[in-house]
């Protein structure tokens, strides 16, 4: 082969490597292919934990149903029911695991065999129940169960940690692992008063700087926008920190109660009532996700009627 035919193929060679995009570039003879493609970076799941300062504000309720409106929106989601002593998602799901992060904690599964798949495609990583030596896990031990839990990081889009309620050590290292995260709150003074002490201790050990808020149980736009402008000027008058607002989820304590003891999430059941339309808008916010027009709620008397004969349809014998 001639030196200019040489020349010719080599001179082809540089015009038609191609870059990652498909677009030609122009290389030196030199430069090797594998140069023009970037390492593989698996994308590692955003980490959101709820947290609430006090007990009883719907913080579990909100954790699951966020999960669901996750999966509608086409994100891979796992839940990690972190309220490691007095755990209920799996009650609330409807669901009935052989394991739980018990057996994670003592060596006898690891963190993926004991995920389970409940409502709406979400996946569900249960937690045990009355069992005290979880509730206070050692520091290797807490320590160990972040690590097994970084391994799922990039099999999902989101991992939503559902933690206890209040300032624990377990609490704080959730917080500490998440990308950022959100706090469940109602009108009540009390509730409003421990959300405001959780986020004191958040900004003070710089646990967290990614904070948001979501006021539970409303009976109106302007009642929620009351209560969050409370604590939104506390935390700024009096730790320099500005809140996000991730909106209100309005009071429907029927269509909760039906939900609880029907094992049936809310975004899966009662969508269309009110409760369940504030929190499609809310998880929609928080992901960032802009959402189609809002269905009307439905008649209450009809949604009701309609909730009473799914009870009785329940309880038939099959």
């Amino acid at each position: 082969m001639g030196k200019a035919q040489i020349h010719f193929k080599k001179t082809l060679l540089i015009a038609f490597k191609m870059d990652i995009l498909g677009t030609m570039v122009l290389l030196p003879p030199d430069t090797p292919s594998d140069s023009l493609t970037p390492p593989v970076q698996s994308k590692k799941a955003e980490i959101i934990t709820i947290a609430s300062g006090k007990g009883g504000v719907g913080k579990t309720l909100f954790s699951i149903n966020l999960a669901i409106e996750a999966v509608a929106m086409n994100k891979r989601v796992l839940v990690l029911d972190a309220d490691l002593g007095l755990a209920n998602i799996h009650i609330m799901a409807g669901i009935y695991p052989e394991h739980d992060i018990m057996d994670v904690v003592e060596g006898k599964k690891t963190i993926k065999e004991v995920i389970v798949e409940g409502p709406g495609g979400i996946h569900i990583i249960p937690g045990a129940s009355g069992i005290f030596q979880l509730s206070n896990l050692s520091h290797q031990k807490r320590q160990n169960l972040i690590e097994q839990l970084s391994q799922l990081e990039t099999d999902y889009d989101v991992i939503i940690i559902d933690s206890e309620a209040g300032i624990s050590h377990n609490v704080m290292k959730f917080i500490s692992i998440a990308d950022r995260v959100v706090i469940v709150t109602t009108p009540d003074l009390t509730a409003l008063s421990d959300a405001y002490a959780i986020i004191k201790v958040m900004r003070s050990r710089r646990s967290n700087d990614y904070i948001g808020v979501v006021i539970n149980r409303v009976r109106s736009l302007s009642e929620a926008e009351a209560v969050y402008k409370k604590i939104y000027m506390a935390a700024e008058k009096f730790l320099n920190y500005k809140l996000t607002s991730y909106g209100q989820i309005f009071e429907d304590a029927l269509t909760v109660k039906e939900s609880i003891q029907s094992r049936r999430p809310i975004s899966v059941q009662y969508p269309k009532t009110k409760v369940g339309i504030t929190l499609k808008t809310v998880a929609h916010t928080i992901f960032g996700v802009e959402q189609k027009r809002a269905p009307e709620p439905t008649n209450v008397l009809f949604n009701r009627f309609s909730m009473l004969l799914e009870t009785i349809r329940a309880k038939e014998p099959a």
